[in-house]
């Protein structure tokens, strides 16, 4: 998985105080970055978070699954640019492998998980060819593809949207992959806007 900023609006937490100052009429107020830190700690205690709208960011994700996006896409108030498997052929194998699965021979005579996983990827792609062979478009030959298929997305959220994201992904209950796709989001938005995003938690 690799995550890099693509875009962000300059000075976000300060226009998030611009903009939130409106509201209140409180621009004599204003002494940065004090002055910026007070008024979002006061914007997230009184849940006034419509402001954090005024700020956006874009994202580029590579080596994730179509799994993880189709989790991603139901984040409504978002702009999505995947990669795609109509126009695009996926001739060579690339996929993700959730890290759980057993790896190794046999245990107790039965195939490890990671084997059987491994083997089917193969008979996935094997088809896929086949069918591009038989002369079948890639919009339909696509259907024998599966959700572990890697992709390329594009991810632009207002900072009220990617928080509300970050509550709901940040959860020990939400799945590994879009988990670990957060945290690193998090990490990287972070060093921009500490004020806006300080007060997410992981839970472990």
């Amino acid at each position: 998985m690799k995550i890099e900023i693509l875009a962000c609006t300059p000075n976000p937490e300060e226009l998030v105080e611009r903009c939130g100052r409106i509201c209140y009429d409180s621009f004599e107020r204003v002494n940065p970055p004090e002055s910026t830190k007070k008024l979002i700690e006061h914007l997230i205690r009184s849940g006034h978070e419509s402001v954090f709208e005024h700020a956006c960011i874009t994202f580029l994700v590579n080596g994730v699954s179509r799994t993880l996006t189709h989790q991603l896409v139901r984040h409504r108030i978002a702009s999505y640019s995947q990669r795609s498997q109509r126009y695009v052929k996926e001739t060579e194998p690339q996929y993700v492998t959730p890290p759980s699965f057993k790896r190794g021979g046999y245990e107790d005579g039965v195939t490890a998980s990671y084997e059987i996983f491994k083997h089917q990827m193969e008979e996935c792609w094997k088809t896929y060819n086949l069918l591009l062979k038989m002369g079948e478009k890639p919009e339909d030959a696509r259907f024998v593809l599966p959700n572990a298929c890697e992709t390329e997305i594009a991810i632009t959220m207002n900072f009220r949207a990617l928080r509300h994201f970050f509550k709901l992904r940040t959860s020990k209950h939400a799945q590994w992959e879009i988990r670990n796709m957060a945290k690193i989001m998090w990490e990287k938005v972070y060093l921009i806007a500490p004020n806006v995003f300080g007060d997410i938690k992981f839970e472990e």
